[in-house]
């Protein structure tokens, strides 16, 4: 990393250090922050999911508005500093899980030095090494042990497991949720057989409207990264991008354009 984007990653945060950073990088944005405002002051329950939640930066916003929030996150440095931040939330519960689509009393957690945010249940970077073995559990063994009333937002980064985190809810008989963001990046999840458009196709069965975040390839991870533009089709995102696929029951996609024509 060159001497300008070390003193620029290292400021205070602050909206200065925002504009800084979308001057040197490009514009970034937080797909999150978009649901934070779709459901902001509604009628819906205040309970979110969050997979993959490494240090609690995506949940606190909803935290502090007092949800009830699930929180999966199998990597023990990063839950560490998610334990910490969570002390002031008690209506947030960590699981040192990872998940999946099938229970299992253990796998591989691959961390890098790289990033802290790719810990992952697959190898899919030079970086990774054999960190831990983690539990692995499904959304739908949680959910029957730990009830949650119907559920407002599931967001998932589970770093190529996206896909395998959706399959593994209980779709028949729980609620679907209102809103899920997942991410995807088919350089990680081709590794596990399947790409953008499937998680689109699958997500669009379950009865939910897409809108898709597309950013510009990864350069190096555990870097700022440049966002490009929302898109509606699969086939208009390049295969080498990367992004966030924002799904919502129909009833709330006119809500979520509106949103986006602020960005």
């Amino acid at each position: 990393m060159n001497l300008i984007n070390k003193i620029l990653y290292n400021l205070p945060e602050s909206g200065l250090k925002n504009k800084l950073l979308d001057w040197r990088f490009g514009k970034a944005i937080q797909e999150t922050d978009l649901v934070y405002q779709l459901f902001k002051g509604s009628a819906f329950p205040q309970t979110m999911i969050d997979v993959g939640a490494h240090y609690g930066d995506i949940l606190e916003k909803f935290a502090k508005d007092s949800w009830t929030v699930f929180a999966f996150e199998p990597d023990p440095a990063n839950r560490k500093r998610l334990d910490a931040l969570c002390a002031a939330y008690p209506a947030v519960k960590i699981f040192a899980q990872a998940v999946s689509d099938q229970d299992a009393p253990e796998m591989v957690l691959y961390t890098s030095d790289e990033s802290s945010g790719i810990s992952s249940l697959t190898a899919f970077h030079e970086s990774h090494v054999s960190a831990v073995s983690v539990p692995v559990t499904t959304l739908k063994t949680v959910l029957s042990e730990y009830p949650m009333p119907a559920i407002t937002f599931l967001k998932t980064d589970a770093e190529g497991f996206d896909l395998k985190v959706l399959q593994g809810f209980d779709w028949k008989n729980h609620a679907a949720p209102e809103c899920i963001v997942c991410e995807f990046e088919d350089g990680k999840t081709k590794l596990l057989g399947y790409t953008l458009l499937d998680m689109v196709v699958f997500l669009e069965k379950q009865g939910y409207r897409c809108l898709i975040s597309e950013w510009y390839p990864i350069k190096r991870y555990g870097i700022r990264h440049q966002w490009k533009a929302f898109q509606a089709d699969p086939a208009a995102v390049s295969p080498d991008a990367w992004g966030n696929i924002i799904a919502v029951k129909p009833a709330m996609w006119g809500k979520l354009l509106q949103l986006i024509q602020k960005i």
